[in-house]
């Protein structure tokens, strides 16, 4: 064997080495932490699926923030996250890039009710009865949000608020904190440590559900519904690989029913879905614009952008 054929085929056996420890590398599957779920248990069947149907290994992680996730994401250490619809859109207002597309989303049924909303309640001893109400009287009253990176628990009720002419919650209300969880928030209220809060709808209609609660507080405004976040996927991801996740994400209501169910009970929101679909075109485009207009939107998300 002459030299030169000694060269070729070490190149060959280390293109083939290369491409083996690629593929033995796990996949590792991420998302975030509500309250005190870690929701590692919520995707782990998924990660077995794939895993299963793959042959690829699959690794699970969660972070403890929406924004531990994005960052994460940024650093291109998650090959399949799965993320609220508020860190979507930092992510993409970020000026740092981040390797990965959606491809997916939960399906909402089409008969579905008050599945995704904001509610903004107010303690009842307060005269005020709707949103513009509020704005007479911000100055004196506490407010409670959520947590920096919920949807409906941060980012639509500033734009709310905004709506009726409180574009800054900060300097607008007497004080603002974040409740770290919807059920916090509310009990903010009836316990006297605040005075306003925002929250999923979910909790706002569990609270109706125990009237000596819910008749301490009113309801200000519910939002119109709002869209469910995406899954992404790592653009080094093979395009193999990557279609093979695609079509099990979009069959997994018919093969792996478990798995699904428990990925729908680690977000409230996904109650009321019933299979993952191809992320639609422009599917975040009527919450953009029924949100205002796209400066105010923007500003507000940048505020929030790692």
């Amino acid at each position: 064997m002459t030299f030169s054929h000694y060269k070729k085929y070490w190149f060959i056996f280390l293109s083939v080495m290369i491409v083996l420890a690629a593929e033995a590398q796990p996949l590792v599957i991420a998302t975030y932490q509500y309250a005190d779920n870690n929701r590692i248990a919520n995707i782990q069947p998924l990660a077995d699926h794939i895993a299963a149907k793959t042959g690829q290994p699959v690794e699970v992680k969660s972070y403890k923030t929406v924004h531990l996730l994005i960052e994460a994401i940024q650093k291109n250490e998650i090959d399949i996250a799965l993320i609220n619809s508020f860190g979507y859109f930092m992510l993409e207002a970020s000026s740092t890039a981040y390797p990965m597309k959606p491809y997916a989303v939960l399906r909402v049924k089409e008969n579905a009710k008050d599945n995704y909303k904001t509610a903004i309640i107010i303690a009842d001893r307060f005269a005020a009865d709707t949103l513009r109400d509020i704005k007479k009287i911000a100055a004196s009253l506490r407010l409670m949000l959520v947590s920096p990176g919920s949807t409906s628990g941060n980012l639509v009720p500033r734009l709310a608020f905004n709506s009726v002419g409180l574009k800054n919650p900060e300097t607008d209300f007497k004080q603002v904190s974040y409740g770290k969880n919807h059920k916090a928030a509310i009990d903010s209220v009836i316990l006297g440590k605040a005075d306003i809060a925002t929250v999923g709808s979910t909790e706002y209609f569990s609270l109706l559900k125990d009237s000596s609660r819910a008749k301490q507080i009113k309801l200000l405004w519910l939002s119109p519904e709002i869209p469910l976040g995406p899954l992404l996927i790592n653009n080094r991801v093979a395009a193999p690989l990557r279609d093979s996740i695609v079509a099990l994400l979009l069959e997994l209501h018919k093969n792996n029913t478990a798995a699904l169910e428990a990925v729908k009970k680690g977000w409230s929101e996904a109650a009321q879905t019933d299979q993952f679909i191809r992320l639609p075109k422009d599917y975040y485009k009527p919450f953009r614009k029924q949100s205002g207009d796209k400066k105010t939107m923007a500003k507000i998300i940048k505020q929030f952008v790692n």
